[in-house]
């Protein structure tokens, strides 16, 4: 089983849901980017045993039961390799959560760092492909478009997938936080 975490900010970029979703369509992406709701990541998904599942996502539960909500700043839309993003600018808090995440993790369930955790950038992805073209024309096509200042961390999220390809994960806990 693969798990996925993230901060849940769907609501808070709702507006450009329409666009980002006509540009999807208009150019025909192989993979869809909004079979998850808008969200900032906190960890590169990672494999565990299916009897160590539950165990996993009740640590990342209480985890993030101990959180307060902030604010993250947007840097704004980019291109990193063959995805288009929404940019969070470095933040402090995001920084210790991916680090507590990464050091939770492999302290009670041995779970490594994958590469990425190494120099992780935190963004919300809009669009995914592997036609270079394809991904500077969506890019083109929203990296106008109103994005708020920032938003806010105040619901976490979890996901599972059976195989961890892109497309196959589902949210499968979440936690509110209360301010």
């Amino acid at each position: 089983m693969y798990i996925w975490t993230a901060i849940d900010i769907n609501t808070q970029l709702k507006s450009i849901l329409p666009k980002a979703k006509e540009i999807e369509q208009k150019l025909g992406f192989k993979n869809s980017a909004f079979t998850l709701p808008f969200h900032i990541s906190l960890k590169i998904s990672f494999f565990v045993d299916d009897n160590k599942h539950l165990a996993v996502i009740n640590t990342l539960n209480d985890y993030y039961k101990t959180l307060l909500p902030f604010f993250v700043e947007i840097d704004g839309i980019e291109i990193e390799n063959n995805i288009v993003w929404i940019k969070m600018k470095q933040n402090k808090i995001l920084d210790k959560i991916h680090s507590d995440i990464d050091q939770l993790l492999l302290k009670k369930h041995g779970i490594t760092q994958h590469a990425f955790d190494l120099d992780f950038k935190f963004h919300t992805t809009l669009f995914l492909d592997d036609d270079k073209n394809k991904i500077l024309t969506a890019f083109n096509l929203i990296k106008n478009i109103t994005l708020p200042l920032s938003v806010t961390a105040n619901k976490f999220i979890i996901g599972s997938s059976k195989t961890g390809k892109i497309g196959t994960y589902s949210v499968t806990n979440s936690v509110d936080l209360l301010p």
